[in-house]
């Protein structure tokens, strides 16, 4: 005789194909009115990736608390490119006075801008130790692993109605770019507002040490020697003329540099009304950094140092 049979089977298959038409099949597609239950599985969060480019820099050193310090700094890391980040090296005054800007600390927040004190023994108080700290290779070799290093200082200015950026001068692959001292200068330009290759300049100093106080400033000095080195890639003081103006004019360069602190403005460039007015026009924010240039008239402001170049 057989016995009861046993429901347990019966009810494991109902219930383990319920389940698996649960998870394969969408009921709310069938059945108006049921429930969809999605199922996740877990995941690793991938952290986003770093939005600016380690082979770049953009560097001011100052160690005063000038006041159109903070806007001069905005203006820059607005209109350079923005895979660019910033360093800002300076003393305790000039940083303090840089961190009171809610702007400012937004970018230090998001990595954008980076700021630190000068390091010991780098003086930047005059023009002589400013060209011992910026002729010394290990301070190129702690801005490693950076290869495009853009020098601004706060006399100069990017202008932002240029036709080109920052980016179209690295391509051009120059060891060293500044504002033009001639146009028939061979190579050499101002290092305030400057575009440099540091593996060049490191391989320059790993050789080669600057007498202090005897020999030219820096800009001077690493220019001549450069333009010497084999496999450098040196502009000329014609191609110069559109990345920055210092006393070569020109009507729509990257940026201008006044020159010496804002102490000497050139009256090749600033000595006519109609002259200053085209700059205005065209880069109306020069006007950030204006309370440097002196008082006397421009037309008082000359001075030619190109004749005073070995290699021009």
């Amino acid at each position: 005789m057989l016995g009861p049979r046993s429901c347990g089977p019966v009810i494991s298959f109902m219930f383990f194909g319920t389940l698996t038409f649960l998870l394969f099949f969408n009921p709310s597609r069938i059945l108006p009115g049921t429930i969809s239950v999605e199922i996740r599985h877990p995941f690793s969060e991938k952290p986003a990736p770093n939005p600016y480019n380690e082979t770049k820099l953009a560097l001011l050193i100052e160690n005063r608390p000038q006041p159109h310090l903070t806007p001069l700094l905005l203006h820059f890391m607005s209109v350079v490119p923005p895979e660019w980040p910033f360093l800002f090296m300076g003393s305790n005054e000039s940083i303090a006075h840089i961190q009171r800007s809610a702007p400012i600390r937004g970018y230090i927040d998001n990595g954008k801008l980076s700021v630190q004190l000068i390091p010991k023994g780098m003086l930047v108080d005059s023009q002589e130790h400013l060209s011992q700290t910026m002729t010394r290779v290990d301070f190129y070799q702690s801005l490693l692993p950076a290869e495009w290093l853009f020098i601004f200082q706060t006399d100069s200015i990017i202008c932002a109605n240029s036709a080109v950026s920052l980016n179209d001068w690295v391509e051009k692959g120059f060891s060293w770019v500044g504002a033009s001292w001639g146009q028939d200068t061979k190579y050499g330009g101002n290092g305030g507002f400057n575009l440099r290759r540091i593996s060049h300049l490191i391989k320059v100093l790993s050789h080669q040490n600057r007498n202090a106080d005897d020999d030219p400033l820096e800009d001077w000095w690493l220019t001549d020697r450069l333009g010497h080195m084999p496999n450098a890639k040196m502009a000329n003081g014609t191609e110069e003329m559109s990345f920055s103006v210092e006393k070569v004019p020109y009507p729509t360069p990257l940026g201008y540099h006044t020159g010496w602190s804002g102490n000497l403005l050139m009256a090749q460039v600033w000595g006519e009304q109609e002259q200053r007015d085209q700059i205005f026009e065209y880069c109306p924010e020069i006007k950030i950094m204006l309370p440097l240039v002196p008082k006397r008239e421009a037309e008082g402001c000359y001075k030619d140092i190109s004749d005073s170049f070995p290699w021009s």
